[in-house]
């Protein structure tokens, strides 16, 4: 009785929402510059343009705010926006606050500190009950500034509450931090992902911090990956290096000036490559930018393997080989998943809450599916799971298609056309928004997809009526809850559970669709 009722339900949605939109729909929100964030829910984004504007887009409205910068030095930002528009970022004070679009003027957050002369709001809960950034100043004498990585909570009264994070003297080589500049946050408001600069600025780490309900503790997960050693060694490696004021002696132009100087570089690039082979792994993951899923569970950097050359002589070291691949990292397990295949065209811009991924290489949009191991074209992958043609909505003469950002859900997509003139000139530009069929929507379609020969299930073994490939699996509401590229005749389902799902795959060259109930 129970079954025939849900099943009755369905259908009854079903017909209810049968004018709903089974296509993408692009908006265009009237603007050319970069997307820097997007609400929780994919309603609202923001960008700016340095030094000249910055904006809050409605996409469910269609309606474009504009705030114009106050000079020509004014270096303010919309950094972030919440699920109901609120704006956070950067005034034109340099100072972290919120924007009020009724007045079209900023609201600075509390600093405690003394002496604090810049600051940024760089991300906000969906909810806005909490803001991540920093604050820095001349604090301390002995050095030039002091960064305070930080987070505001939305308090009873409406007000927000500075509260300091934890912020290590030590860096990762047993050195003095540099900086600790925190980025992002987990809807949640537990899981805030930074970077750390080591004293002397040339390599740099992400930094975790976790809230347990009482504290922030933090961990810097790449680094027993990226270095050999651990502070002690570093620290020999360093009292061992060159001295440029023992070598070069002479002042410029100075006959023996220049010998000087290219004997200490060929001593110092010796040391430097004995150095980084027998400390670095090779392997580093890129810090900037933190590219984080709203829920906090995947961080999604670069990831570059690399091997040094020197001959004596050299004056500099030299790169024998270089390969550069996305990565995700599971901030909840630990793991890391290496896509290794996309050696180049493929740098992470945004990532869903369940592991898609987006990039540009400067002329195309990318995307990677969660579970793809290969990136697609965006215009190609709309063709395949929407039958839905993106060029056909953008001006003719779209030359370039740039990457901005996604939703959380997927539900938008964010890009940026740039099209150009016979002569090769820039013609427009503007950034767009894909929105996607709704829930309901998703499970008419479920619905009506129709039971095919080709496609059955037998228990735990969903079956081909010849060998496919490029196989996908769609639950109810619309998610890719399983892929498979290889040809097979036969694919094991067992980890998908009681349901209606939808199989698209190819088969003999064409594109097969059915539905298949699992009991």
């Amino acid at each position: 009785m129970n079954k025939r009722f849900t099943l009755f339900a369905l259908m009854l949605l079903a017909f209810v929402f049968t004018n709903a939109a089974e296509k993408p729909e692009v908006v265009f929100t009237g603007t050319p510059w970069g997307t820097m964030g997007i609400s929780g829910n994919g309603r609202y984004i923001v960008g700016t343009r340095q030094y000249t504007e910055a904006y809050r887009f409605d996409i469910k409205e269609k309606r474009l705010f504009i705030a114009p910068t106050t000079g020509e030095y004014d270096d303010m930002c919309f950094a972030d926006v919440t699920d109901n528009g609120m704006i956070v970022g950067k005034s034109s004070e340099m100072m972290p606050a919120i924007y009020n679009t009724e007045r079209m003027e900023w609201e600075h957050l509390e600093v405690p500190h003394t002496g604090i002369t810049e600051g940024y709001a760089n991300e906000v809960t969906p909810d806005g009950k909490t803001i991540v950034g920093y604050v820095m100043g001349s604090i301390d004498p002995t050095k030039p500034y002091t960064v305070f990585p930080c987070i505001w909570r939305l308090q009873d009264d409406g007000t927000y509450q500075y509260e300091d994070l934890p912020n290590p003297d030590t860096d990762f080589f047993g050195t003095k931090t540099q900086f600790i500049s925190t980025r992002t946050i987990s809807e949640d408001g537990n899981t805030i992902v930074g970077v750390m600069v080591e004293k002397k600025g040339r390599f740099y780490q992400p930094i975790i911090y976790r809230y347990n309900g009482s504290e922030w503790t933090y961990e810097m997960p790449f680094v027993e990956l990226t270095f050999k050693g651990g502070p002690a060694e570093y620290a020999e490696w360093m009292a061992q290096e060159p001295n440029m004021y023992d070598y070069i002696i002479a002042q410029p132009g100075d006959p023996e000036y220049m010998d000087q100087v290219e004997e200490y570089q060929a001593i110092y690039t010796k040391w430097q490559y004995d150095f980084w082979t027998a400390y670095r792994t090779g392997f580093e993951v890129t810090s900037v930018p933190i590219i984080t899923s709203t829920n906090g569970k995947w961080l999604a950097p670069m990831a570059t393997e690399a091997t040094w050359g020197w001959k004596e002589g050299d004056l500099t070291i030299r790169q024998e080989s270089s390969k550069s691949y996305p990565i995700l990292y599971n901030l909840e397990t630990g793991e890391i998943t290496k896509f290794e295949d996309i050696k180049s065209g493929f740098y992470t811009y945004g990532v869903s809450n369940d592991g898609d991924m987006i990039s540009s290489d400067g002329n195309d949009f990318y995307i990677k599916p969660a579970g793809a191991t290969q990136k697609i074209e965006l215009c190609d992958w709309l063709k395949n799971e929407y039958g839905f043609d993106l060029r056909a909505e953008l001006p003719s003469n779209t030359e370039y298609i740039d990457c901005n950002t996604i939703a959380p859900d997927m539900s938008v997509i964010v890009g940026c056309y740039r099209s150009v003139t016979e002569e090769g000139e820039l013609d427009s530009k503007e950034v767009f928004c894909i929105t996607f069929p709704n829930f309901m929507s998703s499970i008419m379609e479920t619905l009506n997809t129709p039971v095919n020969d080709s496609i059955t299930l037998a228990g735990d073994e969903l079956r081909f009526g010849a060998e496919a490939e490029n196989i996908s699996i769609y639950d109810m509401a619309g998610k890719m809850v399983l892929n498979h590229e290889g040809n097979v005749a036969s694919l094991n389902v067992s980890n998908l559970g009681k349901g209606v799902y939808v199989v698209k795959a190819q088969i003999g060259g064409t594109t097969a669709t059915g539905k298949i109930y699992k009991y």
